[in-house]
Order: structure tokens, then sequence, then C-alpha cells
């Protein structure tokens, strides 16, 4: 979980390739065969860790997509970038308004 908060922090810092890094070790090392879920910790067996899944998500929604939720229950969306090799992120059906969030790379 905690990388999927570094790849967040680093997208939004404007480091593509630390949260890019920090993104690919937040699942990769996890992946259980033959489905590929993911394990608790690297090389585990434990046969799902949600909360793994949900950090992994929240890297891409929070981080490179840079959906915040503010203090007031507002959603609005922040500076991001993503991986150099990524073209873009788009976000639909966020929040009640059901809004769409976009990040390029140019």
């Amino acid at each position: 979980m905690t990388q999927g908060i570094f790849t967040l922090l680093y997208s939004r810092l404007g480091d593509a390739d630390k949260a890019w890094y920090y993104f690919k070790d937040s699942y990769k090392p996890n992946l259980l065969p033959p489905f590929g879920v993911i394990a608790e910790t690297k090389g585990g067996t434990n046969p799902y860790f949600a909360t793994g899944a949900g950090g992994i998500l929240q890297a891409v929604i929070m981080g490179f997509g840079g959906v915040d939720i503010n203090y007031d229950g507002g959603i609005t969306q922040v500076r991001s970038v993503l991986p150099k090799h990524w073209k873009r992120v788009t976000l639909t059906g966020i929040g009640n308004n059901h809004e769409v969030f976009s990040v390029t790379n140019e």
C-alpha cells in the first residue's frame, strides 16, 4: 500500500519516473499465478490483498488522475503527471455530478 501512496505523491510532485517506479513496485512483485491476484507481501501466498488493490486504484485515480476530495466534500482535479509512455488517463463518472477528469502527456 505504501508504494501506491508514493506513486500518488510523486505524480502530484511532477516526477513521472519515480511515480512509474513505485506504481510498478506496488503490484508486480505481489502477483500470484495462475491468475495474477495480488498477494499481501512480495512473494507471499495470501490469495488476495484487497487493501493493496485499493492502493493501486488510489494511485491511478488520485495520483495520475489528480482527483482530490476536499474537506467540504467537493471533488476537484489537481496537477499531476503521467508516466512518460502513457498518452492519457480519463476518469469518468467522478462524484455526484459524474464529472470527467483527464490528464494527457504532451
